[in-house]
This record gives structure tokens, sequence and C-alpha cells, in this order.
């Protein structure tokens, strides 16, 4: 069903505009109720400190989100800026105190634009290298109690001389809503980015029908789940309590916490069914760049993707691995992560990826039952690991790259796979590698 098509441009737009056209494009996007078959712009090169809760369509339309315009993708980022040398107080010498109050919790520094992230140390004693930080209200949101506002909660950060001049910018990546971007059903969300989220990027219950085309997602997560075992959290993509006809295709996923892309959910959830991640680049995720949870699964597709330094980027937080993790010890920083199954669990393809180091990790660590594994189809993989002595972790046995033939012989997986070190094309993976 065909719909309007509305122009949003965050710096020059005007809402006492039409947002027909764009020479009447709105402001904001907040509190506007859009109707099936309508589509929703945002001019490219914007940054939208805010997030973007979707309006659903129906199955008479879906309603579209994108960009128009030229130049890099709108950017909406759940940080704010540290902008302002009068802002930092030298507490101690080389400790920095922020002197200014968050709406919610500190999760995560970002440096430069992109360059790096801070490492998130657990007292204000333990600060003692540059870029090490540490903010009296971690745990808080999490659940381990603390106050109602922040307004006493303090961010200190360690650093040779003002922080403000010793790097060009300084991003406090927060908790706020939880999400960058949510919506439930009949929905197109493309050509978009979504930066700096202290938990998630995209997340929601019971999704159906909707699509994830062309985004990028990065520096996400990173919110302490629990500060007395040192566990943080936060997934790029996380379809909770079930999923129906879900396509997330074409994105890019970098510095990722814990997973890329994931379903899970509770006891009551509804079994997710087809959902599609493919054609998709992940680079430097923390736990995996799928991770496959349950409690039940059902034709869900992993397939053309590439995966890229598994375990690695900010999520490592300078720490000795084996990384804290809900299920520590164990190792994280996989490609793929298989757990918590607990009901049915079939048709899961896991096929034509490629999977390129976890120097801490597998490039398929799977912890579910045997049983739960003949529901698997893995195939025309391309594999290569030169770090450590795990290729491949199922049904309790370790196969690394020189055991490749004995694990698909005793296990039936990966027949038309191989071991070779892939060539990389894409400039803006080369950069990385």
């Amino acid at each position: 069903m065909p719909g309007q098509v509305y122009y949003i441009d965050p710096a020059s737009g005007d809402d006492a505009n039409n947002g027909l056209s764009v020479e009447q494009a709105w402001q904001t996007h907040d509190g506007r109720d859009f109707m099936p078959g309508d589509t929703v712009l945002f001019k490219r090169e914007s940054v939208i400190r805010n997030t973007l809760n979707m309006c659903n369509g129906t199955e008479h339309g879906c309603v579209t989100y994108g960009a128009y315009g030229s130049g890099a993708k709108p950017r909406f980022m759940g940080s704010v800026e540290l902008d302002d040398t009068a802002h930092w107080v030298e507490d101690r010498p080389n400790i920095w105190r922020w002197q200014g109050a968050f709406a919610t919790e500190v999760c995560n520094l970002v440096f430069n634009g992109d360059e790096s992230c801070g490492n998130l140390r657990w007292s204000l004693d333990d600060l003692k290298n540059p870029g090490e930080w540490f903010y009296s209200g971690i745990g808080f949101t999490g659940g381990d109690g603390g106050p109602c506002d922040y307004s006493d909660c303090v961010l200190y950060l360690c650093s040779e001389g003002n922080p403000e001049k010793a790097y060009r910018s300084i991003e406090a990546v927060l908790w706020g809503e939880r999400r960058l971007v949510s919506g439930q059903h009949h929905i197109v969300l493309e050509n978009l980015a979504f930066w700096n989220s202290g938990v998630h990027g995209f997340q929601d219950c019971r999704v159906e029908q909707v699509t994830i085309r062309n985004c990028e997602f990065r520096y996400i997560g990173g919110a302490v789940w629990d500060k007395e075992r040192r566990i943080r959290f936060g997934n790029a993509v996380e379809l909770w309590d079930g999923a129906r006809d879900v396509v997330v295709e074409d994105c890019i996923f970098e510095n990722i916490y814990d997973a890329g892309v994931t379903h899970q959910g509770s006891d009551t959830s509804d079994i997710p069914e087809r959902v599609y991640f493919r054609n998709n680049l992940f680079v430097d995720c923390g736990l995996a760049s799928y991770e496959c949870r349950g409690p039940e699964a059902r034709e869900i597709y992993f397939e053309n993707n590439t995966s890229v330094y598994a375990g690695g980027g900010f999520s490592m937080q300078g720490e000795e691995p084996p990384r804290q993790s809900e299920f520590y010890p164990r190792p994280v920083g996989h490609h793929v992560f298989l757990w918590r199954i607990e009901g049915e669990f079939h048709d899961i393809y896991i096929r034509n990826n490629t999977f390129f180091e976890a120097p801490y990790g597998a490039a398929i660590y799977s912890i579910i039952d045997a049983d739960d594994e003949k529901g698997l189809i893995i195939d025309n993989n391309r594999y290569w690991q030169t770090t450590g002595d795990m290729l491949i972790y199922m049904q309790g046995k370790t196969y690394g790259s020189d055991e490749f033939d004995r694990y698909k012989q005793e296990l039936g997986q990966d027949k038309h796979s191989i071991i070779a070190k892939p060539v990389f094309t894409d400039d803006a993976l080369l950069s990385r590698l």
C-alpha cells in the first residue's frame, strides 16, 4: 500500500513544515505516527543523539525508515560529547574528574570518533594508565541498586594532561533507553547507522516481518550487568522472546561488546523461525558474531557472512583472557556460539561464511546437547585460524585446524568447507587487517 514520504533534517529542518519534501523537511522524528506504507527519510551526514522508536506497519504495508541525500549514513548516537576543557578538573596527578552529571549510567568511552575505547576499571584506585576510566555509578542500572538519579555520580579518566587536549573528541556512551532503535512488526530499516549504545543497538520482543538492511552498528554495549562478578553486556541486534520472518542483511557490525546478532528469550519465549542473517560483515565482536541461544529455535539462516577477529575490539578492555562473562570461565570470542537450547531446535543453517581468526575462542563453539546438534546444517564455509588450538568445539571435543578432516568425519558437518586464507577486497575491511 503506497503512503507518504517524509523528510527529516535534524540540522536545518523545521517542525512547522509539512515534512513532505526536502525543502519542507521536519527537524525531529519523535512522537510522530506514521502509517503503513509510509517512508521516513533522514538526511545523510546527520547526527541524531536520540533513539529511533519506529512505528509498526501492518500486513497491508510496512513503514520504511531510510536516508536521503548524499554522504555518510545518518547516525543515531547514544552518547554525549565531553568537549569542554573547563569541565575536566585534575583530581590527583593524571586523574581527571568530569564536572557534570549524566542522565543515565556511563557504559563506555570512545576516543577520536571511532579510533579507540577507554578501559573500564572497577575502582578509582585502579586507574594507572592513560585511557583507563571509572564511573562511581557503574552497576546501578543493571540491578545492583543505587540512586534514582546520577547527579552525584562522577566520571574519572586517567590522562597525561587535560583529556580534552589529549584527544580530538571524547564520547561518553550512556545506558540511555537500553537500545538505540526498536520496532516490532512490518518495518524496513535501511541505510542508517547506530553508534555508541551502552546496551543494545536494535532490540525488541516478538519481532515479525522486519528487515534491517545496509545499516551500521558500531561501539555497542559495555553496560555493567553484574558489578560484583564484573560482567558487562550488550548486543547489536537482539531478537527477544521470539521472531518470525526477520531479515538482517548487508550490515556492518564493528566493536560489539557481546553478540553481533542473536535470538534469545525467557521461559515464555515464542520460537524464532524464518530468521535470516546474511551478507553481513562482523569485525571485533566480543562474545560472538552470531549467538544462537534458546530456549528454542528453528529455520535460522546464518549465511554468506564474513566474521573477522572474533573476541577482539573494546570488549577485552585491556584484560587478560578469558574475559568475564555470564558463563565464565568458558572462553569467549567465537564466530558462532550455540548454547542454552532447551526445546525444539532444528534447521539451523550455518553456510557459505568466511571465519577469519578467533584468537581467544573458536570458529564454532557449541555447548548444546549432541541431539540438538543434529539440527545443525553446517557447510561450504571457509575457515582461517592461526592462533590457539581450537577451530571447532562440538560434542565436548576440540578440533584444531590440523584436525579439520577428523572433525568432518566424526561429526558429519562441513563436508564441502575448506581451510584457506581469504582474500579480502573491501577497503574498509582491508584497513583493519
